[in-house]
């Protein structure tokens, strides 16, 4: 119950920020929005994730400063899915993906009371491809089940964009089914895919927008820390559940972002009132020419 109330007090307060910031977007205020969220988040997983002998206010510094660290690589990575879009230049698209998951790395180590450089990873589509540094050099890769199910979904009912894929590192549909028209839109980010109107598939800016949802994604998994001491208690209790769950992330956080989308659609009275879409919306540079859409 503990937790639960405190997933609706993080849902509120990341949306008071993102509201107090949706009559203007600058990247002074994006910077302010990344590394705040980040070190708060940070500072409360590590709270939550802190070991008996660890002094609170020497965790709290630690989640909070590492998680505003990632904040602000997360931040960067952004400005260069801007950078892409301007440029029209695949080759910036993997620089952003590669610097993103830095960022989430380190925010995602923050509010698991980690030091920020043991662990890496990133995401592929369904994929999470994790690299342990911590003793020795390890690789492993785990099933994101949510994305996994979504991506099973969505490939039998488009067509899937190889291309475009190899030279973003996400995963790409493309479709040309009535429903683009009848919700007016051109494109569409999924829980590990995006899914792009078939007539408008090349436009860079539709891409930069969808891709900058995925990065909105990513930036909600530092909720998935809070239940890792549940999740290693289910795992000590039998191998069977051991074994499974050395191959699956359980990638929980599309539950918070959804709730923060639909909190931020219920009191927007513009499309681009709702700060994930304007976030992503400039970015992309969209959002000017199509504000009330």
């Amino acid at each position: 119950m503990k937790f639960k109330y405190l997933l609706i007090l993080l849902i509120l307060f990341f949306n008071q920020i993102s509201y107090s910031q949706a009559n203007k977007t600058s990247d002074s205020k994006e910077f302010f929005y990344n590394i705040s969220i980040g070190a708060v988040i940070g500072a409360i997983g590590a709270l939550i994730n802190k070991k008996a002998d660890q002094k609170i206010g020497e965790i709290l510094i630690k989640g909070s400063s590492q998680g505003a660290l990632g904040g602000y690589i997360t931040f960067e990575s952004k400005r260069i899915i801007r950078f892409a879009q301007r440029e029209e230049d695949w080759r910036f698209f993997w620089v952003a993906k590669l610097i993103n998951a830095g960022g989430i790395s380190i925010k995602e180590n923050a509010a698991l009371n980690r030091d920020f450089w043991k662990k890496w990873h990133i995401n592929i589509g369904f994929s999470r491809i994790e690299f342990d540094l911590e003793n020795q050099f390890k690789v492993r890769y785990k099933v994101m089940p949510i994305a996994f199910v979504y991506t099973i979904g969505i490939a039998s009912q488009t067509r899937f964009e190889l291309e475009k894929t190899i030279k973003t590192g996400e995963f790409i549909f493309s479709s040309d089914t009535n429903r683009f028209v009848e919700t007016n839109s051109v494109g569409i980010a999924l829980p590990g895919n995006i899914v792009l109107y078939e007539p408008n598939k090349d436009n860079f800016g539709t891409l930069s927008h969808e891709i900058i949802h995925l990065y909105q994604s990513n930036d909600f998994s530092q909720f998935e820390a809070f239940l890792d001491k549940p999740l290693n208690k289910i795992n000590s209790k039998g191998n069977l559940f051991s074994e499974i769950n050395k191959y699956i992330h359980y990638d929980f956080r599309y539950i918070p972002l959804q709730l923060s989308y639909i909190i931020e659609m219920n009191r927007s009275k513009y499309y681009y009132a709702n700060f994930l879409e304007r976030e992503a919306g400039y970015y992309s540079d969209s959002f000017q020419k199509d504000y009330l859409r």
